[in-house]
């Protein structure tokens, strides 16, 4: 037969308030060494674009929910409006990209934070991407993979600061591209990482099931 302890309500209107989704500090962290400036992933002209870029853990090491990216402004001219924009973040346990786009997320699945018919970027200080699809929880543990791709624009190049990374970057001039070219120099950017508190959501049959 089995037993069941009788368990406060109280216990599990706490474990409910205090679930994830309540928000607590965060921090911003600054990626790389600012090193001259390049037009990629942001190069006008009507052209399109596939874009990689891999950071380690070691050089986040904050774990939460990524927020914003922001990239260095270098120089320009105007602004420029990227068409079909589409941006995703991805774990993965590369420690350098290689020339062939897919085998970079090692298997993760890459999760859409940004997807607009248009996107608009200016020259300022920080340029923020923006992401308006959905939060990335970085897990601390694994290597973060950003892509970017876009098709078509009305603009001008915007150049922003790279960095002398040798995980890498590579990209091609085209969003459907399947290989691109490897850089040994990464993007010069920002993170956004909003930390969590709470506990995790449970419930009376989740409790009692402990004691089974």
């Amino acid at each position: 037969m089995r037993r069941y302890l009788n368990i406060p309500v109280l216990l599990v209107v706490g474990a409910i308030l205090a679930a994830p989704g309540a928000s607590g500090s965060g921090k911003v962290v600054t990626i790389g060494t600012r090193v001259n400036g390049n037009r990629v992933p942001w190069r006008g002209a009507g052209v399109a674009m596939r874009f990689q870029c891999l950071w380690l853990k070691s050089e986040i090491n904050v774990p939460g929910y990524i927020n914003e990216v922001e990239f260095a402004y270098h120089s320009g001219s105007g602004t420029g409006a990227f068409n079909n924009v589409r941006v995703s973040l991805c774990h993965t346990t590369k420690t350098k990209l290689e020339a062939t786009f897919d085998n970079n997320y090692a298997g993760n699945k890459p999760v859409l934070v940004l997807d607009k018919l248009s996107l608009v970027l200016s020259g300022k200080e920080w340029i923020n991407v923006g992401i308006t699809a959905r939060k990335f929880n970085y897990n601390n543990r694994d290597n973060l993979l950003m892509e970017i791709r876009w098709r078509g624009d009305s603009g001008n190049d915007i150049y922003c600061w790279r960095s002398n990374m040798t995980a890498g970057r590579v990209y091609a001039y085209n969003d459907k591209a399947a290989v691109g070219t490897v850089y040994d120099e990464g993007q010069y950017i920002r993170l956004h990482v909003g930390t969590m508190a709470g506990l995790e959501p449970t419930s009376l049959g989740r409790v009692r099931a402990l004691y089974r």
